[in-house]
């Protein structure tokens, strides 16, 4: 069954996640990361979730719902502008992350 966390955080949280990263870009300038490393960082994250509610998902699952949430990032506003509101910094931060708090603490920095 899968847990509240894992069904609304990677269709609700994407555009906060983005939103938040936005905000630190705000405070100094940053080199973006490109459209393939924000695919990269919406796995990650997506994996990170559901890892932590579910660690027994096959990967053709975890193969699926990435995709799923690709597919609901590309109609979401705030995943287009991940280009420009990512920084090099939280992006490698955010992919050494090793649990999905992390991760967003990363958008934070």
């Amino acid at each position: 069954m899968r847990s509240a966390r894992a069904a609304a955080r990677p269709g609700v949280t994407l555009g906060v996640l983005l939103s938040v990263a936005g905000a630190g870009l705000l405070s100094g300038c940053k080199k973006p990361i490109s459209r393939e490393e924000c695919d990269q960082l919406l796995d990650h994250y997506v994996e990170l979730l559901l890892k932590s509610d579910r660690p027994d998902m096959p990967a053709e699952e975890l193969l699926r719902l990435q995709n799923e949430a690709r597919s609901k990032a590309a109609q979401d506003p705030a995943f287009q502008h991940c280009t420009d509101e990512v920084g090099r910094a939280q992006f490698h931060c955010a992919m050494q992350a090793k649990n999905p708090d992390r991760l967003e603490q990363c958008m934070l920095e």
